[in-house]
C-alpha cells in the first residue's frame, strides 16, 4: 500500500501496536500532585472546619487513609491492566512466551494489593460517612463538618484517577 494512501476505516481503528504500549504518566509527577493535593485539602478543611481538635484529626485521618486506599486501588487496576498488555504481546507473538512470564505480575500480588485498597477504602469511607452522620447532630459544629465528608471522599476519587495513570507501583 502506497504511504500517502490510508487504508479503509483506518480514521476509527488504531495502530496495532497501540493495544500493547503501556502509554503510562511518570509517576513521580502523579504522586506528587496527589500527596500535594491532599496536604492542600486537609489544610484547607482545617482551616474552615470548627476548632474541635477531634473533628478535625478525624476527618483528616479518614481522608488521608480513604485517599492513599484509593490512589493503591487505582493503582492496582493499572497494574492488572500491564499484566493484560503483556499476555496480549505474547499471545500475538510480539514477545516469547518465556520472556512473558518473567515480566508478568503475579495475580495473588494484584489481588493482595487490591484487598488492601479496598479495606483502606471501605474503612475511610466509613469514617467519613460516621462522621458526617455525627457531626449533624453536633450543635458546636456547623455545615463545615457535614460537608467535609463529602470533600474527601470526592478527593478520594480524584486519587482513584492519579493511581490509575501512574506506573504501577513495585
Amino acid at each position: 500500500m502506497a504511504r500517502g494512501k490510508k487504508a479503509r476505516g483506518s480514521a476509527f481503528s488504531e495502530a496495532r501496536d497501540q493495544h500493547y504500549a503501556p502509554a503510562l504518566m511518570r509517576s513521580t509527577v502523579v504522586i506528587f500532585i496527589c500527596g500535594l493535593s491532599m496536604v492542600l485539602v486537609v489544610g484547607f478543611l482545617w482551616l474552615t472546619m470548627p476548632s474541635s481538635s477531634s473533628i478535625r484529626v478525624s476527618v483528616s485521618g479518614s481522608i488521608f487513609v480513604t485517599a492513599i486506599g484509593f490512589f493503591l486501588s487505582g493503582n492496582t487496576f493499572r497494574l492488572r491492566d500491564v499484566r493484560r498488555r503483556i499476555g496480549n504481546r505474547a499471545r500475538a507473538g510480539l514477545i516469547a512466551p518465556i520472556d512473558a512470564l518473567s515480566e508478568l505480575p503475579p495475580r495473588d500480588t494484584i489481588q493482595r494489593r487490591f484487598m488492601i485498597g479496598a479495606v483502606a477504602a471501605f474503612v475511610g469511607l466509613s469514617a467519613l460517612v460516621f462522621i458526617a452522620v455525627f457531626a449533624n447532630g453536633d450543635e458546636g459544629s456547623g455545615s463545615e463538618t457535614a460537608i467535609a465528608p463529602i470533600i474527601g471522599a470526592i478527593f478520594a476519587m480524584l486519587c482513584f484517577l492519579a493511581g490509575s495513570y501512574s506506573r504501577p507501583i513495585d
